[in-house]
């Protein structure tokens, strides 16, 4: 790191250049230090005082960004530019509120800024706020509306959106209307209209026609946004779920095994097990299930299904356990039993015992992406431990699996391949993620 320069050397237009190519190589560490004794002694500009606070933020150190930003609007009341950058802050950290706040004080000064209508009405969903998301959205897409035609082709991608965001949710509200799905229907089109070239925009409306039951609708767009994102595993998941709904089982079978095995996610296994169960192979539907229970265990829905498999396989014991902790899992979900699965505990319990179901070990690591915190690292020996957010497993990883030259230290957040090994969870590979 390059020693800090006397205040005296260089004039304010200098310093500002020289911390320029520092940013371009990303020296965000040297330009902390260089542009800091500027700063402490008051003879930083207000671009010199921007810059260092980028270099905060994509140094993770977002308090020290968020003083600064909250200095710049308190100097300039009436810019919505410098609240937009602190709620960026105080949403990289994940104090949702804070960025709430941030954003809300920029709308009233910029009230047609249609980014940060979008980013507002996501963290009001985040906040459980449904009913200002909704208001949200749907002032961004009036606003957008109201725009000239140069502008609108400018801001289109953010106006897509926009409009898929407000389609999706009032979908995902209970008993919505045939005026609600019309609506959603609409907009879901609009944003392939304005952002074509966005496969989401694709895959939203075949998965809302998926919903709808109009599956040669669904498969057309979604085998669109397939051919826009073939690496994309979730869309052929999402065709695979078309043909198991026109009872098609061989071809979405076909479709999962396309699926290379470390994009095998646990909602991809549970689909080929659904492949499976509908064709009458219990034992390998159930051993797909097995694997996506271990993988993601805080999901009831594994385990039910699961438990139902293993019912049929005539496995008492086994399922009475799963669906028992099944429905613990949907308790602490939704704060009540589910019904249906302690009805079928009782059936069970009435059942002989039968034969014991041993599942085998996968003859290839099955790898999910996962998220966590590094909780100790041994430096000396270039490996530590990840835990966890899922099931507040330790996970290992090597220095050699961890990206971009971040330094692991404890504390530090994580997004990791996690892989099932010999020996355990380890960590294919580990990228740095921004704090919460």
């Amino acid at each position: 790191m390059e020693q800090a320069p006397q205040i005296d050397q260089m004039n304010e237009n200098e310093s500002i250049e020289k911390a320029k190519t520092l940013v371009a190589e990303e020296k965000w560490g040297d330009v902390i230090a260089f542009l800091n004794p500027f700063k402490e002694v008051g003879n930083l500009s207000t671009d010199g005082l921007h810059i260092l606070a980028y270099c905060y933020s994509r140094s993770r150190k977002y308090n020290e960004a968020i003083r600064i930003y909250k200095a710049l609007c308190e100097r300039f009341p009436n810019e919505a530019k410098w609240f937009y950058y602190l709620a960026y802050q105080y949403k990289s950290k994940n104090d949702v509120q804070g960025a709430i706040n941030a954003y809300e004080k920029c709308l009233e000064l910029f009230p047609n800024w249609l980014k940060v209508l979008g980013e507002l009405g996501m963290l009001y969903e985040e906040n459980g706020s449904t009913e200002k998301a909704l208001e949200t959205y749907r002032n961004g897409t009036q606003t957008y509306k109201t725009l000239k035609p140069d502008q609108q082709k400018e801001l289109a991608p953010i106006y897509s959106k926009l409009s898929t965001r407000l389609a999706k949710l009032i979908c995902s509200a209970g008993n919505i209307t045939e005026t609600d799905r019309n609506e959603a229907e609409s907009l879901f089109r609009e944003g392939i209209t304005a952002d074509p070239d966005n496969p989401d925009t694709w895959y939203r409306l075949g998965d809302f026609y998926l919903g709808c039951g109009k599956y040669d609708d669904a498969l057309q767009y979604l085998q669109k946004a397939e051919s826009l994102a073939p690496r994309k595993e979730y869309i052929p998941h999402k065709i695979a779920q078309v043909h198991l709904k026109k009872g098609n089982h061989n071809q979405a079978l076909k479709i999962y095994e396309a699926i290379s095995h470390h994009k095998r996610t646990p909602y991809i296994l549970h689909g080929m097990a659904q492949c499976f169960v509908n064709k009458g192979e219990l034992k390998q539907g159930a051993y797909y299930l097995h694997l996506a229970a271990q993988r993601e265990p805080e999901k009831w829905y594994h385990l039910r299904d699961l438990g139902l498999a293993l019912a049929d396989l005539r496995d008492r014991d086994q399922a009475i356990e799963n669906l028992n902790m099944a429905n613990e899992l949907y308790k602490k979900e939704n704060g009540k039993d589910f019904a249906r699965i302690l009805a079928k505990i009782d059936e069970l319990k009435e059942m002989p015992k039968g034969e014991s179901i041993v599942f085998e070990k996968p003859n290839t690591p099955v790898t999910t992406i996962s998220y966590g915190t590094i909780v100790r690292y041994i430096s000396g020996k270039g490996y530590g431990f990840i835990k966890d957010e899922n099931d507040g497993a330790e996970v290992f990883f090597h220095i050699s699996r961890v990206r971009d030259r971040i330094e692991p230290a404890s504390g530090l957040r994580v997004k990791f391949s996690r892989e099932v090994g010999e020996k355990g969870p380890q960590a294919g590979k580990v990228w740095a993620v921004s704090e919460r």
